[in-house]
């Protein structure tokens, strides 16, 4: 539990060393594992045994920018660009993909999916507007396997917008499959930059809602909704393939597969990326990175 939900333990500014500490939540073991103790000095009462937490290092400010936080100076904190600590990688592989301008869409579009794919995209967009983006796909869409719909249309829309909106280049790659609008994110990426895997597997399908029930102005409603979104489907797919809007609209009246060959035939991407071939995103040394001292990484930043 955090500061605040044990009124009878007053946080200090000296180093902790009870074997559980309220105010972060872990045991000393716990501590230690993390790398968050530092041994007692020799000569001092402590049992040797017992490790001294520095408060310090479990600060948000510190891990994000170096500087101590106290009750006086938390309001300084400051948005960074690299927010990553000084001398230290990513805490996570989402952070590490991040970290490579990697946005990377696994799931089938789903609200919870969409929101997240959003704020990689801007985020991205705020750390640099000078350098791609890269897409990696590898999803259903808004329908599962049997066609049933799990998200709304307006999850694909809205990523494309968003595409639409950032201001660096977006590099699609899809990595498995790519159905329904995922494969309208694949093909909306930048001309000569759509790329596929070998064995990568593209459909194309029409919009689709699962069963409706109610009234027949409530079905109507419905309906009507549907023919919407496959008109703005056939728009997206209009301007990604080149292809005129009477051939997509026929083209996705029933699933579609494409190998990548036949994508890149139809317009859907612009070539295979084979496995020797080197993918061309920025490579970091966080192994050097974490060798070298807080604060010179903090004066390269």
């Amino acid at each position: 539990m955090g500061i605040g939900f044990h009124p009878t333990y007053e946080p200090t500014n000296e180093p902790v060393v009870p074997s559980f500490c309220p105010e972060f939540g872990l045991t000393t073991s716990q501590m230690r594992v993390l790398g968050l103790t530092q041994q007692p000095e020799i000569g001092t009462s402590i049992d040797p045994v017992s490790l001294l937490i520095i408060q310090d290092t479990l600060t948000a400010k510190a891990f994000y920018v170096g500087d101590h936080v106290s009750e006086t100076s938390r309001q300084a904190t400051r948005m960074a660009r690299d927010t990553r600590a000084p001398g230290r990688a990513p805490p996570d592989l989402p952070s590490l993909l991040l970290d490579g301008r990697i946005c990377y869409i696994g799931m089938p579009l789903v609200p919870a999916v969409t929101e997240l794919v959003i704020s990689e995209l801007l985020w991205l967009n705020y750390s640099s507007q000078d350098k791609p983006v890269y897409v990696y796909i590898n999803s259903t869409g808004s329908q599962t396997a049997a066609g049933e719909s799990v998200g709304f249309e307006t999850e694909a829309t809205a990523i494309l917008d968003t595409m639409a909106y950032i201001r660096p280049d977006i590099y699609t790659l899809v990595i498995g499959q790519a159905c329904g609008n995922a494969a309208m994110l694949l093909a909306s990426g930048k001309k000569g930059c759509r790329y596929a895997l070998p064995h990568a597997r593209i459909m194309t399908c029409p919009p689709r809602l699962n069963r409706a029930f109610g009234s027949t102005s409530t079905v109507m409603i419905r309906a009507n909704e549907l023919e919407a979104n496959t008109q703005v489907f056939v728009d997206f797919m209009t301007a990604a393939t080149g292809k005129d809007a009477a051939t997509v609209r026929k083209d996705i009246g029933r699933n579609r597969y494409f190998t990548p060959e036949a994508a890149i035939e139809y317009g859907l991407i612009d070539r295979v990326v084979q496995p020797s071939e080197a993918v061309q995103i920025e490579r970091r040394n966080y192994e050097l990175e974490m060798r070298i001292p807080s604060h010179t990484a903090a004066g390269l930043a």
